[in-house]
């Protein structure tokens, strides 16, 4: 199977700790930074694909909004409501302190 080589640039602290971390973990470098480069692209694709769902949600809310006007109306403030219910529908609760 071919093999890829890349090239990393790290400050003299950065080597040794990442050095380290892979003794310590028993993993040569190389497969230290393989391992933590595709959890990385691992994260990355969950926080976009979450990002999407999220931009998804938002549209189809603003979609269901009334058109008002840009005044602080009950009408404007039912508005918000429903904009802010649908997204909470789909991800919880305003004003909840989850993490």
């Amino acid at each position: 199977m071919a093999k890829n080589r890349i090239t990393l640039t790290l400050d003299p602290g950065e080597d040794a700790a990442i050095r380290e971390a892979a003794a310590e973990y028993g993993l040569d470098l190389s497969a230290f930074l393989r391992t933590a480069a595709l959890a990385e692209v691992a994260r990355c694709r969950r926080v976009r694909d979450r990002f999407a769902e999220v931009d998804a949600v938002s549209r189809a809310a603003e979609d269901n909004v009334p058109d008002v006007q840009p005044d602080t109306s009950p009408e404007d403030d039912a508005a918000m409501d429903a904009y802010l219910d649908a997204i909470d529908g789909g991800f919880g609760t305003r004003g909840s302190t989850a993490a």
